[in-house]
């Protein structure tokens, strides 16, 4: 069956009217919205191209409720996609709620350096200026979001935030970037992004599990057959209370690995494990390695 690149998650059925190139699998009161087939991207016109559609159809899909989107390139079949939907159900709908009624939105501060002297007294130089601002700037950015994330900076940037914050507190957003502006009106450039969905907060990752991992878990846990989540929840803290703490990382993978398979018909091929991404946090581990 043919690949598939998933492009976001969302909380019931599919929209009435999907993105042009898009399908929908639906799988455990969730859906997948998958696009066109992952493939090498050449160039940097194609990559920006490739992004600016994803971007599109993520926008899109904000209308209907609250998105998780997907990394790029992840790719996945229709029935692989609906196996993850139902394996990893409680975590995605768990991360929903979490963002539920939330938006990102992207603040990038520029200023001109050649002005600075301008506006410096004799005691304080460009430096002094830069960082003064950049300390104002944080501030004005993080009493309004409930969380940021510091990317990176151009040397004519004073800042560049993602932020996550309530929809219902754009305003407050509005009126901080007024208080920025204010500082010097006629040497900082305010650019806002957004609102988008909170790609740079949680984006989703699906981790291929394969038979060998699962074997490798099963016999962590002494476990053939079956596997009845009472039982493993009460081996998994077993486990934890004896283990040394270089294990624990392992045991837990290895859980995770098995609590996947209480939820998945297709537990005799491989399974795909969710994981959710941020920036400036590394991709976990190959979870075949963990296991």
């Amino acid at each position: 069956m043919r690949l598939r690149e998933i492009v976001a998650v969302l909380e019931g059925h599919p929209p009435s009217v999907l993105p042009e190139g898009t399908e929908a699998v639906c799988e455990a009161g969730l859906t997948a919205i998958l696009g066109s087939p992952p493939g090498r991207l050449s160039g940097r016109r194609a990559l920006l191209e490739h992004a600016a559609r994803r971007q599109a159809v993520l926008e899109r899909l904000m209308a209907c409720g609250t998105v998780l989107p997907a990394l790029s390139g992840i790719g996945l079949t229709p029935a692989e996609a609906a196996a993850a939907l139902a394996a990893n159900g409680p975590r995605l709908r768990q991360e929903l709620r979490r963002l539920a009624g939330r938006v990102q939105f992207q603040v990038l501060v520029q200023w001109d350096a050649r002005l600075a002297p301008t506006r410096t007294d004799p005691e304080e130089t460009a430096e002094d200026l830069r960082l003064r601002f950049a300390d104002r700037i944080a501030e004005a950015l993080a009493g309004v979001a409930e969380q940021h994330v510091n990317l990176p900076l151009r040397d004519d940037l004073l800042a560049n935030q993602a932020l996550l914050l309530p929809q219902s507190r754009t305003d407050d957003l509005d009126r901080s970037l007024e208080q920025i502006d204010a500082l010097w009106t006629e040497g900082l450039r305010i650019r806002q992004i957004g609102p988008s969905p909170p790609v740079s907060f949680a984006s989703l990752t699906f981790r291929r599990v394969a038979s060998a991992a699962i074997r490798r878990a099963r016999h962590r846990f002494g476990l053939e057959g079956p596997v009845d989540p009472i039982r493993l929840r009460a081996l998994r803290r077993d486990l934890l209370l004896r283990a040394a703490e270089a294990e624990r990382a392992e045991i837990l993978a290895a859980a995770d690995v098995l609590d996947l398979l209480t939820r998945c018909a297709a537990s005799g091929g491989d399974l795909h494990l969710v994981r959710i991404w941020s920036e400036g946090q590394a991709v976990p581990a190959d979870l075949e390695d963990a296991a």
